[in-house]
């Protein structure tokens, strides 16, 4: 043992350590898969009323239409192109959850028909809770 004078001891800190890489790794991990869920090549229109949704609840698909009228969907490899392929993409989700919100997010140069048909198979699917994504007047780059 030694004297009670003479002990200096210094704080383990490699758990504390261990801790704080374990969180950072989680949150890159949480910012990584919530970063797949958008299409980064969309360019989404200006709204005087744009704002931010308060918290989702339940299920949330992303369809992303594109400048062509193309539907991406994350983890599909071609866009859904026709009226068979979005009815019955969206017949799989409705089937999963009758409460998933749709976020639509159209290229801000897509033609107002491409996302109206995307709005009309969401409804005729029973898929209620729908939104159209924008961004704000004041946020414009």
């Amino acid at each position: 043992m030694s004297p009670a004078g003479n002990a200096h001891e210094e704080p383990n800190l490699v758990p504390l350590l261990d801790l704080v890489l374990q969180l950072v790794m989680f949150f890159m991990m949480c910012a990584n898969f919530v970063m797949e869920q958008v299409d980064h090549t969309i360019l989404l229109p200006v709204a005087q009323s744009a704002r931010p949704t308060a918290g989702d609840r339940g299920g949330v698909v992303f369809l992303n239409v594109n400048a062509a009228g193309e539907v991406l969907v994350v983890g599909r490899p071609r866009p859904l192109a026709d009226d068979a392929d979005i009815a019955g993409y969206l017949r799989e989700v409705a089937g999963d959850r009758a409460d998933t919100l749709v976020i639509i997010r159209a290229h801000r140069d897509a033609e107002y028909a491409g996302v109206y048909r995307v709005l009309r198979h969401c409804q005729e699917a029973g898929l209620g809770k729908l939104q159209l994504r924008a961004i704000p007047a004041a946020a414009k780059g």
